[in-house]
């Protein structure tokens, strides 16, 4: 074996591929705002429960704690665009909506919206906050679930000179 001790972010980079969603949330003037999260998974059925891990410098993770719901949305290769704006800009400089110009749809019973051409939406809202070091876990209780059928799921492959490359699944 050629196993190495290695550094915590080495190892972490390496466990790829991983899942990547939009995590939506709103302001107090019910201005949406997202980004792109990794660290992300369903973690029960009943009662059905999604969670994902945020930056505690993030803007997303403050509206979250604000409004008690967001919305989590699966891209795919569609919305490839999307996802790399959102996942390499921030809420608090530039509108992400206004700026990729991404397509929403109303959600049922949250503010937030749903992004329109994902696979998948999660209306959710906020059961429990944990803190994990440099992270808050959001759990959040799924009120209602959409899908598309014909759509697939973008997956983050890997990182090359730090670009993401991503590939649908």
């Amino acid at each position: 074996y050629d196993m190495e001790e290695t550094s915590v972010r080495n190892a972490f980079d390496k466990f790829k591929p991983e899942s990547c969603v939009f995590v939506i949330s709103v302001d107090k003037d019910g201005k949406p705002n997202g980004m792109i999260a990794g660290w992300n998974m369903k973690c029960s059925l009943n009662p059905p429960l999604f969670a994902v891990a945020l930056s505690k410098n993030g803007h997303t993770h403050k509206l979250i704690q604000q409004s008690k719901e967001f919305v989590i949305a699966v891209p795919n290769e569609g919305l490839k665009k999307e996802v790399e704006f959102f996942g390499s800009s921030h809420g608090s400089e530039v509108d992400k909506f206004k700026e990729t110009e991404i397509e929403t749809e109303r959600a049922k019973f949250v503010k937030v919206p749903l992004i329109k051409n994902a696979t998948i939406n999660f209306e959710c809202k906020l059961e429990r906050e944990i803190d994990s070091g440099d992270h808050i876990i959001f759990i959040g209780r799924i009120l209602a679930c959409y899908i598309n059928k014909d759509k697939k799921v973008l997956l983050n492959m890997k990182n090359v000179n730090g670009k993401r490359i991503f590939q649908e699944f």
